[in-house]
This record gives C-alpha cells, sequence and structure tokens, in this order.
C-alpha cells in the first residue's frame, strides 16, 4: 500500500523542468542554436511585453531588435566563445515604455557537451535602480545645501548693499521717471535672488513637520481649485477618480499642498493650451504634455536643473524633499511627446 510521503514524492517528481520555470519571477529565453527563441516564460513576457506565441521560432535578433545590448551578449554565450556573460540594460517595449533589466546568458550543453543554444535570465531591476538614483539625489541635495549655508551669507552682504544704493537713488531721483523705474527693477531682481537663496537653503534644512492624519482628496480639490483660474483660459479637462475607501493619510497640509500645487502646475504648462490631466490614487498625476526627454529623467529632481525658460529648477527638487520627509516616494514616468505621469506614495495615518 502507498503511503501519503511516497505519494507526496511521486507528484513532486511529476512537476516538468518547463512548469518550474514557467513560475519563476525571473524572466527565463532559450535561444536555439540557430539563433531563435524556444522558451519563453510569464516573467519574461511581462518585461519585454511579448507574448510566448509571437516569439516562439522568431529570430532572437527580431525580438529584441530595440536592445542591441543584449544581442551582444548572446552571441558571447555562443561557438565559438560559449562563455556566461552579465548586463544591464533598458527593454523598450512597442508601447516605448522602458524597463531596467539585469540580465546573465549562460550556453546550454548536452551531456556530451556540444552546444545546444543559450539560456537567459533576466530580471527586473527597477526598484534597485530607483533606491540608487534616491541615494545619489539625497548626496547632491546634502552636498547643494551645504554649499548654500556657505555662500548665502557671503552673497546677501553685497545684495542687501545693492538694494540699500537702489533705494536711495530712488528717494533722490523724485523728477526723473526713468530712474525711478530701473532701480524698482533693480530692487525686485534683488528680492528674487534673495528668494532663490532661502528656497535653496530650505532643501538643506530639518523641515518642521506638524504630522497629522489628513484626507488626500480634500487636499488635491484644494489644490486644483487654487489652480483652476489657469485652467479656465484653456481647453484642459481635469479627471478625478476618488477611491473613497481610502483612509487618512499622516502629513503636513501645507507641505503637502505645495508639492501637489507645483506638480499641478508643471502638468498644466507641459499640456500648453489643450489636454487632460488625470489624477488618480496611489497618487498619479497624468498630464497630456510634451513629456521628459530620456536624458533629461535622471535630472528632473535636483536642483537648479530645469527645461524652462523661466523656471528656477528647484521646484521638484523641493517637492522630492518633502515627500521624503513624510516617508513616502515620489517617481515619474515619461514618454516624450505623450506626456508624464508622476507617481507619489504617503504613509497612511495610524
Amino acid at each position: 500500500m502507498e503511503s501519503l510521503a511516497d505519494t507526496n514524492r511521486r507528484s513532486s517528481s511529476q512537476i516538468s523542468w518547463e512548469e518550474i520555470l514557467t513560475n519563476l519571477d525571473d524572466g527565463v529565453v532559450t535561444v536555439d542554436p540557430d539563433g531563435r527563441i524556444g522558451f519563453f516564460n510569464e516573467a519574461a513576457q511581462v518585461l519585454t511585453d511579448i507574448s510566448s506565441a509571437a516569439a516562439a521560432g522568431q529570430p532572437l535578433e527580431q525580438i529584441f531588435k530595440l536592445e542591441p545590448w543584449l544581442i551582444e551578449l548572446i552571441k558571447k554565450a555562443r561557438p565559438p566563445r560559449q562563455e556566461s556573460a552579465r548586463g544591464e540594460g533598458d527593454f523598450i517595449t512597442r508601447w516605448g515604455r522602458k524597463t531596467p533589466v539585469g540580465v546573465t546568458v549562460s550556453p546550454l550543453h548536452d551531456r556530451e557537451g556540444n552546444f545546444e543554444g543559450s539560456i537567459l535570465l533576466l530580471r527586473d531591476i527597477k526598484h534597485r535602480k530607483e533606491l540608487e538614483e534616491d541615494l545619489k539625489r539625497a548626496d547632491r541635495l546634502a552636498l547643494m545645501g551645504t554649499l548654500a549655508a556657505g555662500l548665502a551669507h557671503e552673497i546677501r552682504n553685497p545684495l542687501g548693499g545693492i538694494k540699500g544704493a537702489a533705494q536711495l537713488l530712488r528717494r533722490s531721483a523724485d523728477g526723473n521717471p526713468s530712474v525711478h523705474q530701473f532701480t524698482d527693477i533693480m530692487i525686485r531682481e534683488v528680492d528674487r535672488v534673495n528668494q532663490l537663496i532661502e528656497q535653496l537653503l530650505d532643501l538643506s534644512r530639518p523641515a518642521q513637520l506638524t504630522l497629522e492624519p489628513v484626507n488626500i482628496h480634500e487636499i488635491l480639490d484644494d489644490v486644483l481649485l487654487l489652480e483652476s483660474q489657469t485652467v479656465s483660459e484653456k481647453e484642459i479637462q481635469v479627471r478625478k477618480r476618488f477611491d473613497p475607501s481610502l483612509p487618512p493619510i499622516k502629513g503636513d497640509r501645507a507641505q503637502l499642498i505645495q508639492v501637489f500645487l507645483n506638480l499641478v502646475k508643471n502638468a498644466f504648462q507641459a499640456m500648453g493650451q489643450n489636454g487632460v490631466l488625470n489624477r488618480i490614487i496611489w497618487v498619479d498625476l497624468a498630464d497630456e504634455g510634451t513629456g521628459i526627454a530620456d536624458e533629461d529623467l535622471p535630472h528632473i529632481f535636483s536642483p537648479f536643473f530645469t527645461t524652462k525658460t523661466n523656471g528656477t529648477g528647484l521646484g521638484l527638487a523641493t517637492c522630492y524633499r518633502i515627500i521624503k520627509e513624510h516617508g513616502g516616494l515620489i517617481r515619474v514616468e515619461s514618454t516624450e511627446g505623450k506626456g508624464s505621469t508622476f507617481k507619489v506614495s504617503l504613509v497612511v495615518a495610524d
């Protein structure tokens, strides 16, 4: 009579290698000696946005035509070299979405040592890349704050002298409207530089957060109300998708309004005269604007980086700092010419 243990051992031994590989979290792809795709598991389909049916039997140069770096790795695992190789790069889907992926390629041999093809292990490294960028960004902000604190005193002293001299000049030129006009410009520009210095110093100061349970829907409604005048002059639709079951989040109301006000303004400016702003809770802010160039994406949260002709480059850096101090995350996904989505996560209140 067969025991339960025997039955379990028998059923376990009947699990095929294909079933095992299909259920791995990492992508698994095999390539035959002729360079055609063989096995293509579910995780590989998710990473590449290509179905196994579409990939099966196709030349790897066709399936991975947008990833020449991957084809070069596979060549190292084929004769005459037949070496394992590792690398990292982006998979680009037919929709233009990029996913950073780590790849290990190894040659496949039969029991006699004959070459039978190559096997690829694909791992989504987006989360790791984001953490690395967070660390680099935090280092840059700390360095920028140190420089700002050191330079603020030296810059403000001569600015105070310039402003004082301009005020005295304006008082002594009552009958000259041109002097009044020019001195007003000087005083206004000195005040603007002082404001920039203050914003930069804010990046390095520990924030005095007043944390309390707040309703994220109310915050976003307030922000949209503040910006309603901007929308009224353009053909822009605002679509709100609320989840009434969401619990309150833990945050500083004033600081969060500053973050979302900045993001909404950026979205409206990116869309020009028409478009659609979608607000989806995580919180996602999606616009149908011009998008962000690939080479600009790694730098958009850096102080003084801006693509606007009249921008300071401190708005998104401030947003990043505030969200980090709230224990949250801020991310961006963008396709040039199609729009951008800023994603913000916040801690739920106890």
